[in-house]
Formats: C-alpha cells, sequence, structure tokens
C-alpha cells in the first residue's frame, strides 16, 4: 500500500536534515563559508579579466596600427638623362622597411649641377644615390669630388649607424652613412692611394665599441723591376683615423687579396701573387702595427709559416688569375682559377680535390644550387670563339661537367648570377644571345633562366641591345621577392667630360616577371617536357633567403 503524503520522508545527506514543513534544522557548508558572497566576488573578478583583454584588444586593434608590407612594383626604371656610370651595385635595407633598396654611383652634369654647386665642387661631380627597392625613387643623394677610384657598401663599422659605405675618391676616404647620405667622415688617404679592394673586417681594436677596417696597398700593374711590397693600414670604424702602424706586408707582386676564416674561426689575409697564393694571419700583421688583438690562428697553418715574414704558402702557379671563397660550406674551400683550370682547395689539408681543365675565363665565376648533394657547384664561362662562349656547370664536390651549352656573347660581357630556392637548389640567370637567332637579331641581347629540374630548356627574355655596365640578382625581401637590376648607360671611366650622353637606367625586374614574356630554348637532345610545363615550375618557385 502506497505511504501517505503526509508520512516521513527519508533523509537525503547531501541537502541535510529536515524539519516539519521542509524548513532544515541545520545550516547548509554553503552558509557556513559564506559561498554566496564569494561568488559574487568571482563574478565581479570575471568580469574586471574580460573588460580588461577587450582593453588590450582594442588597444593593438585601434590605437597601435598594424605592420604593413610594404608594396612593391614588379618593374620600374630610375633614369638620369645625360650621364655616365660606374660598376657598382649595392643592396641594403636603408629606409628599414624590410625591403632591400640599391645604391649606385654615378657622373652627371646636369641632373646633378645643383647638387653639385652645393657643395662647391666643380662639374661633373660624383653622385652616391640610395633609390627605393619598391618603387625606384630616390631616397637620398649625396655629391663627391671626382674621381671615383672605387665604392664598397656594407662596411661594418663606420659611424653609429652599423654598415655604411666607404668612397675612395680624388684624395679622399669618405664614409657616407647608409640611411641617410650623411658623411660620417672624410680623411685624407694619402697613406692608402694605392689602396684596393675588397677591405679587411676586423674586430674593435681601439675599445671605441665600433668595427674597424683595414685597407691593403699594391700595384696590380708593377713589373718585377718596379713592384713594391704590399703595404696594410688599420683604420678606425667610427672616427677614419689611422690605428696602429703601417704594415709592411713583405711579399712583392701581389695583384690581389681576399680575407678568410678558416674552419675554427681564425681570420686569415690570402694573398695572389705572380708567383702564387700565400696567406697571413690578421693576428700577426696586427701584432706588426702595434696593436692588441684577440684574433685567433690556425695551428695546423701557425706551423707552416715562416717565423720571419708569417706568410703561408698555400698553392704555387706562375699563371694564377683569381681565387674565390667558397660559400655555404662547413670545411672552408677556395676556388683556384688559373690561366688553364679551376680547382678546389681544401684548407684543412691544403690539398686539392679536383681540377677542371678550361680555356680563357669571360666572367667571375657564379656559386649555386645544381644537383642535389648539398655542395655549391660552379658556373662558368669560357671563350672558344671570336664571340661564343661555352656555360659550364661544374659539380662542387668532384669538378665533372654537370650541364653544357653554348651561346653568343657580347663585349662587356654581364656575368651570371643565382637565387637559392627552398627546394635546395638555384635558379642561375645567364646573358647571351641564341646561336639558332639570324643576324637580324645582333641588335638584341637575351637574358636566360635556367632551372636545374628542367636543364634541357631554358627560358629566354630578348631584350634591346644596352650597354650593361653591372647586373646583379638578389633577394629584395626575405623569403620572396627575387629580381635582379641591370645597370645600363655610358661608362664613367672611359668619359671624363659629358655632354649630350644617353642616359644611365637603373632598371629593377621581378624573376617570375619574365616567365610570360619568354620562350623556351632547347639545349641538347629533345624533350617530353614542354614550354607549359617549364614555365609553371617556375611559377611555383619559393626563394630563400639562405646563402646556401
Amino acid at each position: 500500500m502506497a505511504d501517505a503524503p503526509g508520512s516521513g520522508l527519508e533523509a537525503e545527506p547531501l541537502k541535510g536534515e529536515e524539519a516539519e514543513g521542509g524548513v532544515s534544522k541545520k545550516k547548509s557548508c554553503s552558509e557556513k563559508l559564506g559561498l554566496p558572497h564569494l561568488t559574487g566576488w568571482r563574478t565581479a573578478a570575471l568580469l574586471l579579466s574580460l573588460l580588461l583583454c577587450l582593453a588590450v584588444v582594442f588597444t593593438f586593434s585601434f590605437i597601435l596600427p598594424c605592420p604593413v608590407r610594404p608594396q612593391y612594383f614588379s618593374t620600374w626604371n630610375h633614369t638620369l638623362p645625360d650621364a655616365a656610370t660606374y660598376d657598382f651595385l649595392a643592396v641594403e635595407d636603408t629606409n628599414e622597411d624590410k625591403v632591400l633598396d640599391v645604391l649606385f654611383i654615378y657622373k652627371d652634369s646636369e641632373a646633378s649641377r645643383n647638387t653639385c654647386l652645393s657643395e662647391d665642387f666643380s662639374i661633373p661631380c660624383l653622385v652616391l644615390t640610395a633609390v627605393d627597392g619598391t618603387d625606384g625613387k630616390a631616397l637620398w643623394e649625396r655629391p663627391l669630388a671626382a674621381e671615383l677610384d672605387w665604392v664598397e657598401c656594407g662596411v661594418k663599422g663606420l659611424g653609429r649607424q652599423g654598415t655604411g659605405c666607404l668612397v675612395a675618391h680624388a684624395d679622399n676616404l669618405t664614409a657616407v652613412d647608409k640611411k641617410t647620405g650623411v658623411v660620417r667622415w672624410q680623411r685624407s688617404r694619402s697613406t692608402v692611394l694605392n689602396g684596393n679592394l675588397p677591405l679587411i673586417s676586423i674586430q674593435d681594436l681601439n675599445a671605441d665599441k665600433a668595427d674597424d677596417f683595414a685597407i691593403l696597398s699594391y700595384n696590380p700593374d708593377a713589373t718585377s723591376f718596379t713592384s713594391v711590397p704590399s703595404e696594410l693600414v688599420f683604420f678606425s670604424g667610427q672616427s677614419g683615423d689611422q690605428i696602429g702602424l703601417k704594415v709592411n706586408v713583405d711579399l712583392y707582386e701581389v695583384f690581389g687579396h681576399q680575407q678568410f676564416r678558416t674552419a675554427s674561426g681564425a681570420p686569415y689575409l690570402l694573398l695572389l701573387t705572380k708567383s702564387g697564393l700565400y696567406a697571413v694571419s690578421l693576428r700577426h700583421l696586427t701584432a706588426l702595427a702595434g696593436l692588441k688583438s684577440e684574433l685567433k690562428e690556425e695551428k695546423s697553418w701557425k706551423e707552416k709559416s715562416d717565423k720571419t715574414t708569417g706568410l703561408i704558402s698555400l698553392y704555387q702557379s706562375d699563371s694564377l688569375k683569381r681565387v674565390m671563397v667558397v660559400p655555404g660550406t662547413s670545411s672552408p674551400s677556395l676556388l683556384v682559377q688559373t690561366n688553364s683550370s679551376v680547382s678546389l682547395l681544401h684548407t684543412d689539408k691544403l690539398k686539392m680535390a679536383w681540377s677542371t681543365n678550361t680555356s680563357d675565363l669571360l666572367s667571375v665565376p657564379t656559386f649555386g644550387q645544381f644537383d642535389k648533394d648539398g655542395i655549391p657547384d660552379i658556373l662558368i664561362e669560357e671563350k672558344i670563339g671570336r664571340e661564343t662562349k661555352r656555360v659550364l656547370v661544374l659539380s662542387g664536390s668532384s669538378g665533372v661537367i654537370l650541364w653544357e651549352m653554348n651561346l653568343l656573347f657580347w663585349t662587356p660581357n654581364p656575368r651570371p648570377a643565382s637565387v637559392l630556392t627552398l627546394n635546395t637548389y638555384s635558379v642561375f640567370m645567364i646573358w647571351g644571345r641564341s646561336p639558332s637567332h639570324d643576324n637580324q637579331t645582333n641588335q638584341m641581347h637575351s637574358s636566360f633562366l635556367l632551372h636545374p629540374r628542367y636543364s634541357q630548356l631554358l627560358l629566354e627574355r630578348r631584350n634591346p641591345a644596352q650597354n650593361i655596365i653591372s647586373f646583379k640578382a638578389t633577394l629584395f625581401e626575405r623569403g620572396r621577392h627575387a629580381g635582379y637590376l641591370v645597370l645600363t648607360g655610358p661608362d664613367g671611366r672611359e668619359h671624363a667630360e659629358l655632354s649630350e650622353m644617353d642616359p644611365v637606367i637603373l632598371t629593377k625586374r621581378k624573376i617570375k616577371g619574365d616567365v610570360p614574356d619568354s620562350t623556351v630554348l632547347r639545349v641538347g637532345a629533345e624533350s617530353a617536357v614542354g614550354e607549359k610545363e617549364v614555365k609553371e615550375a617556375f611559377y611555383r618557385l619559393r626563394f630563400s633567403d639562405a646563402l646556401f
């Protein structure tokens, strides 16, 4: 029989004992601890946190602007009428927009008239200028007294702005701020009138918290009867003042030099002479200058050095022409070029890894990744006829020929270039003319794009004939925006006086922008790969800002 409604119910332990009429006889735990009061505080804290988060979001959304990625033109021209220019192009981020800008130098009789006169320089004067990499507009111009000897940008320690440009002109060494074009300092270069590039960068030697540099002087055209020993002078990057004593390197017939670091990081100076390749420790040279430094020396090299001069014989040859440091290798190697060969010298054991016979090279070798072994390969151009060159890609590991073709060339012959991709291979850019074109096309210059995965085909873009003074391919923005620069016009070293000359034109083009305007040139045997497929391969490229 069911219980009557008024009968007693079983007690519920979680609710406490109930008295008649449903009223509890004991206080609950919540009431004992005052939790209703705590719950109110928790709600207030939650609302306050939400308001604070919203305030932060609104601050960053409206008050602090989001970074805007620079918008750039795929191609632009910077034109200077009635001017002449020099074989010099440098890329630096001068306006800090994370896109590389372009620095070049020209000599102008008209457009720079007011610029020259503003500094009391005679006309024509030199003008070092920085051009915005996004749109080709001038960022700044710096007039300088003519004539130009050499210029190098990216020099560490100049002024207070990190890197800058050092110009050797007239009787001066002038340091120019890369961001503003302001002259940081100017000194007489009487001690280094025969100074040659490249500059030698050195850590802070005079405790002014700025890197310093050295200039090596020698006369590359001197004969054995007139040559004098090469001399090294150290300078403060901060002030331009000479540091320490002038050093006699005690080596004759020097015609080139190169800075080099061994696998352990020890800095050396490589010296090219008519009898072979030598090296000397920068620690030894700074000591001769009376300067204290913490520079290292390579133990194995030090054991082979001459106890008096500090010189180390690396390679003996009476036909040495050029030495280049192979980039991006764990064990630094040197590419050694003579009149008849190109060789790879391993610097750890001072032994030749391989040697390949060549004829007269038309341009400086170019490094890039062609195969998949991770070792930089070498593209060279050798002259095989009056207007014909053979373009070769040599394996960096063995020296064997990986790829070759013949092209027509003109003088001056622009040096090839390469840009690394995220797929660990490089895209190569070569200048020339296809032998298959008839004589009417001799007034056309072609640029060729080589994709290592489609090496049986080249993309050819034909251009009107131009006097190309300088050419450079680079990555204008980290991870993207691969492009190239072409500087055309009269050569400033051949034109002392300017009047009604052709214009100087600096052109920037995006590499992928050339693909639609290009035609396919087949190399070697027929292939099933078509024009559409190779163009699609170029469109899919993603570029890397790593060296190799």
